[in-house]
Order: C-alpha cells, then structure tokens, then sequence
C-alpha cells in the first residue's frame, strides 16, 4: 500500500524542517516531494525510507488497477 510521505513524517513525529535536515534537502523540496509535485532520485528514496522505516516500495510504488474492454462486433 502506498503511503503518504506526509503521513509518514507525522507518524515519526518530525517537522519538514527536522525532515528536510535530516535527508539533506531544503524545507521546500520536501514541501513539494510531500504534495507530488517533485519526485526523489533513487538516493533520497532509500534515505527516506530509512528515516520513515518503511520500504522504499510502501512509499513510491502505487499499484495501477487497469480494465480491459471489449468492444464488440458490428
């Protein structure tokens, strides 16, 4: 399941700020890391889920539900 980086934060009771320190970002990066409008290298990844103990997976890998239609024959 995939896991809001916010929720996360939160969850290990840390501000950005404590955060953001921590991984070796600024405030604003993870800001926009947190609302999805930036996306980590594969570094900040592994250093995030090791922070929010967590795998990396939990946090970035969203399962994608497809359905398939048929059309049918004229």
């Amino acid at each position: 399941m995939k896991k809001n980086l916010k929720k996360l934060r939160e969850e290990a009771n840390l501000t950005q700020e404590q955060a953001s320190k921590i991984l070796d970002i600024t405030k604003e990066y993870l800001s926009m890391l947190e609302n999805g409008t930036r996306n980590p290298s594969d570094i900040l990844k592994e250093k995030m889920s090791k922070l929010y103990k967590v795998e990396i997976s939990d946090i970035f890998l969203a399962v994608k539900e497809t359905k398939c239609f048929k059309k049918k024959a004229s």
